[in-house]
């Protein structure tokens, strides 16, 4: 029987909210991964994987912020912009030599706050 990749995600997201040990943690993945091999749906994993943060991110309340950046941010930077993050959220850095100058902001990958140098160029043009 074939699964739609928002039912493993589902399966996924509710896995990831009980407290296991790392063996445990391990052992749950693994049969997990099994499970998509064996219903020939290993294609899939990508998709669940992105579909089970997101719901994951939903049922915790919880974040994922993205900064990208021209440049890598000092710890002054670094700490101001934690202070905006609360407990929980989970922060990615990424450097962008595109945006020129500036920072661009990406939560849970849909709101996008964009105050990079490349964004204010292509307004102008």
């Amino acid at each position: 029987m074939k699964y739609k990749a928002k039912d493993y995600a589902m399966a996924l997201s509710e896995l990831t909210l009980k407290e296991v040990t790392l063996a445990q943690e391990k052992k749950l993945s693994d049969n997990f991964l099994k499970l998509l091999k064996k219903n020939g749906d290993i294609s899939k994993v990508k998709k669940v994987i992105d579909l089970a943060e997101t719901l994951f991110f939903k049922k915790t309340g919880s974040k994922k912020v993205i900064l990208e950046t021209a440049r890598e941010i000092n710890s002054k930077q670094k700490r101001l912009l934690e202070s905006l993050i609360k407990k929980g959220d989970i922060i990615q850095e990424r450097t962008n030599k595109e945006l020129i100058a500036g920072i661009k902001i990406v939560v849970n990958d849909e709101k996008q706050i964009d105050f990079s140098m490349q964004k204010k160029l292509e307004n102008i043009f």
